[in-house]
């Protein structure tokens, strides 16, 4: 019996891309927005009032926090934001629009405090983590008084490389703004000794074809080095215990 070409068949394409997820909420000011719910490896889109602020980013992996895109100029209160995403030659629908808020609306007392999380803090640590962020603010870290580490347009829960390395008993602290509007400092941590021994990494299960791993027991603000059939890959700061 003869094959029927697909093409005769009149089939209606039946794939379908949903569209991405625009971080809420978004204030005045913001040099940054998070993009999330969107294909491995897709590229994306960002629409402001109608006209493209972003093409083709490479958005990267959506897991674990999204796509942090930064952006060409800072929000304003009253823009509308909307995503799209494009993958294995789909593209999908704008997103939900997202309508740019002025933070005093919601913050009167100005931005929220910063957490540092994880804590505690080492010696010889190389990078932190700050939580409790408003999407798309400066945000820095000092050690005993002097800036170490500093991000333009952060995500909700961002990590900074510091330098130098933290020293023993240092005192640290984590710093945000929004709109020339300065939160209050985070609680203060000293740097304590790391583990002596450190622990032994570890990778959660992967499989043949993954794209993406998960290292595990790490020591937070740690350097490490992962290698492929014996070639290493390269050297990463990590914060918290997993990366």
């Amino acid at each position: 019996m003869a094959e029927v070409p697909t093409e005769r068949l009149k089939l209606k394409e039946t794939r379908f891309l949903s569209p991405p997820i625009v971080g809420e909420p978004l204030y005045q000011c913001a040099k940054a927005l998070v993009i999330l719910g969107f294909d491995p490896g897709a590229t994306l889109d960002v629409e402001r009032n109608g006209a493209l602020l972003l093409s083709g980013v490479p958005g990267g992996f959506p897991q674990p926090q999204g796509a942090i895109l930064s952006l060409p100029a800072a929000l304003a209160a009253g823009d509308v934001i909307r995503a799209r995403q494009k993958a294995n030659g789909l593209t999908s629908g704008w997103s939900v629009a997202v309508t740019v808020r002025d933070h005093t609306q919601d913050f009167p007392d100005g931005p929220p405090r910063p957490q540092i999380d994880p804590a505690p803090v080492y010696q010889c640590g190389s990078r932190t983590g700050i939580n409790n962020l408003l999407t798309g603010c400066d945000v820095w870290i000092t050690a005993n008084g002097v800036e170490v580490g500093k991000v333009k347009g952060a995500a909700p829960h961002q990590g900074i490389d510091v330098t130098p390395d933290y020293g023993l008993g240092e005192q640290v602290r984590a710093w945000a703004m929004m709109c020339k509007d300065r939160s209050p400092p985070s609680l203060a941590y000293d740097t304590i000794a790391p583990p002596n021994p450190l622990p032994t990494p570890g990778i959660d299960p992967a499989y043949a074809g993954a794209q993406q791993i998960r290292i595990n027991n790490l020591v937070n603000g740690a350097r490490f080095e992962l290698s492929l059939n014996g070639a290493s890959l390269g050297v990463w700061r990590t914060w918290g215990y997993a990366h």
